[in-house]
């Protein structure tokens, strides 16, 4: 597995493991607790970012194989893996939305409230291990093919 690769989902793994922690809050706990609130939202937007640049990179390496078009932003990423295969429709929009929060994490924060970042958290966590899955299953299925 490309090394890159290797260090952006271990660092996604990693998050995903602190995130999972914060889940375990109490609704009043975590949007009452600036503390908990401003963790999971870094958190969460390291987590993004490590599946954007996991995406990026293979988009990079398969173009070597075949003719793939260049991202035209972020959420681009994922409906380009989601041509390549690496993902199916219903999850490559999820992931879409996935990405959108991540430009409001950095561009928009200031509309940003607990109760958005505790709903991901109970409801969209678990994207960023399918996401991991699919990834390495993908790897697998390709580096087999070259056998």
């Amino acid at each position: 597995m490309d090394e890159r690769i290797k260090e952006h989902l271990k660092r996604l793994n990693e998050h995903y493991l602190k995130l999972i922690d914060l889940r375990k809050m109490s609704h009043d706990d975590f949007v009452n607790d600036d503390i908990n609130y401003a963790a999971a939202e870094r958190w969460l937007q390291i987590a993004i970012e490590s599946c954007l640049n996991v995406g990026n990179r293979l988009i990079s390496i398969l173009q070597f194989e075949k003719s793939v078009r260049s991202p035209e932003s972020y959420a681009d990423i994922f409906v380009i893996m989601r041509d390549l295969k690496i993902i199916d429709t219903v999850f490559s929009q999820r992931l879409v939305e996935m990405a959108r929060f991540r430009n409001r994490l950095v561009h928009l924060y200031w509309k940003l409230d607990p109760e958005m970042t505790y709903q991901i958290l109970q409801g969209n966590l678990d994207d960023l291990k399918q996401f991991q899955t699919a990834v390495v299953e993908f790897l697998n299925k390709k580096a087999a093919e070259q056998k």
